[in-house]
């Protein structure tokens, strides 16, 4: 991230994850869980991205992260990840740069190339054959538009040529992407960091590290759903049937249930392997979502 390891104040940021269900509650109820998060010990909240999936499913990224603002969450925003190649990265980092503006916590994109389902691309006019080269095409834009306000002259799937994008305050946007293969390692080495998912802690270990060789100065960090509570599995499943359309026992590996001490369980091998961010989206009662992911948070930490 723009901040270096060295500088950061935590050794794992903890944050938690907003599923497009809980975005779509009542406004008085979604208040409430804003404000136990701002009294609680987690340092950031996470929106996921689809534009239609799954038979025209969807939630908006950036959206979220401005009705969030809007609201009043006094933690940093997260999105995990946003599909990058569907939009023109000029629009993109236009919405970031303002988000950055209004939202002093601050904000980090992380951004992806998809695929998981072939007619979030068809949609849009796109080959998903081209998505690799869309990817690396838009990632190259955002990041030189998010760096500095100054001319951009780019051809390529997003021309972009013209005076690049003022920014009003300075903040900066960081930038990780998602991805599990060595392509996405090399371009977490351009941005901020990586971020990964659905993944063992040896091969997260074995990503973490081929990020470092890269670029020493990145972070990696690791996403992962949470089934709350006694019937934590049973929550976690129809999450998972619900959000992807899948059966969920090849995944279960990689889904924590239970409570604070079993998110500590879980995730102590990532940290090991050099996690030092988590996302954490969980499946159940919210109230208790976030205070087991606050405990867990604090946990973490303890000298």
């Amino acid at each position: 991230m723009n901040t270096e390891p060295a500088e950061m104040t935590k050794r794992v940021r903890v944050g938690i994850g907003f599923s497009p269900e809980l975005l779509r509650l009542e406004r008085s109820r979604l208040l409430d869980y804003i404000k136990q998060i701002n009294a609680s010990d987690i340092d950031h909240v996470g929106v996921a991205d689809h534009v239609s999936f799954r038979g025209g499913r969807g939630n908006d990224a950036l959206s979220a992260m401005h009705y969030l603002a809007g609201l009043g969450i006094e933690r940093e925003l997260h999105a995990g990840v946003l599909i990058l190649p569907l939009r023109h990265p000029t629009l993109v980092a236009r919405q970031l740069l303002d988000l950055a503006d209004i939202h002093e916590p601050g904000v980090v994109a992380g951004v992806g190339l998809g695929g998981d389902d072939v007619e979030e691309f068809t949609m849009l006019g796109m080959e998903t054959k081209e998505r690799g080269r869309r990817m690396d095409d838009a990632l190259s834009v955002l990041l030189e538009l998010l760096e500095a306000h100054q001319p951009i002259d780019r051809d390529g799937f997003y021309p972009t040529k013209g005076p690049g994008l003022e920014r009003r305050d300075g903040r900066p946007v960081n930038v990780l992407v998602g991805g599990r293969v060595d392509k996405a390692h090399e371009r977490a080495a351009q941005a901020d960091g990586w971020l990964a998912a659905f993944s063992s802690a040896s091969r997260f270990g074995a990503g973490a590290q081929r990020v470092q060789e890269l670029n020493p100065l990145v972070i990696s960090g690791y996403q992962a759903w949470y089934g709350v509570g006694d019937n934590g599995r049973t929550h976690a499943d129809t999450q998972l049937r619900s959000f992807y359309g899948m059966e969920p026992a090849p995944f279960e590996r990689y889904v924590p249930v239970g409570g604070a001490d079993e998110l500590a369980e879980h995730f102590a091998p990532y940290i090991d392997a050099g996690a030092s961010l988590l996302n954490i989206s969980p499946a159940g009662d919210m109230e208790q979502a976030i205070e087991e992911i606050s405990t867990f948070a604090v946990a973490m930490n303890k000298p």
